[in-house]
């Protein structure tokens, strides 16, 4: 039974995919070697060792991330498979939708001169302004 979930791994793109991260990996395996020449050749140079480590890791972080990705679609193919025998049997009621309150501003009116005597004097303040500061017709 499971080598039947991951039988998809054997159609063309996902042979592409394997083809390709068998290449990624190859190749960071050979600059991790060549890495670790060039640091015997500059008499164990620690910074040369350090990076050759660091390619084979780059080497064992691709393939488990390219059996990651193979395995997760293998199990998603099973779920969606057990969803659908299931389906035939009745699905539960959804739950009642939650009702959020929602901030209702109060009413604003405008402030007239009839409410606050602070508003009246400003008021009268401007029409002075006014009256001073409009230009006469010159005639």
């Amino acid at each position: 039974m499971a080598a039947a979930s991951y039988r998809f791994a054997a159609k063309p793109k996902w042979l592409a995919g394997h083809v390709l991260v068998l290449a990624l990996c190859v190749t960071m395996v050979l600059l991790g070697h060549w890495q670790l020449t060039v640091s015997e050749h500059k008499g164990f140079s620690l910074q040369n060792f350090g990076y050759a480590l660091q390619w084979w890791a780059f080497t064992a972080f691709a393939l488990g991330f390219w059996t990651k990705i193979v395995h997760d679609h293998a199990t998603s193919k099973k779920a969606k498979k057990s969803a659908s025998s299931q389906a035939a049997d009745p699905e539960p009621e959804p739950p009642e939708p939650i009702t959020y309150r929602r901030y209702v501003p109060p009413e604003r009116r405008a402030v007239t001169a009839e409410d606050d005597p602070e508003v009246a004097r400003y008021n009268a303040y401007l029409a002075s302004l006014h009256n001073t500061e409009a230009p006469q017709d010159e005639r």
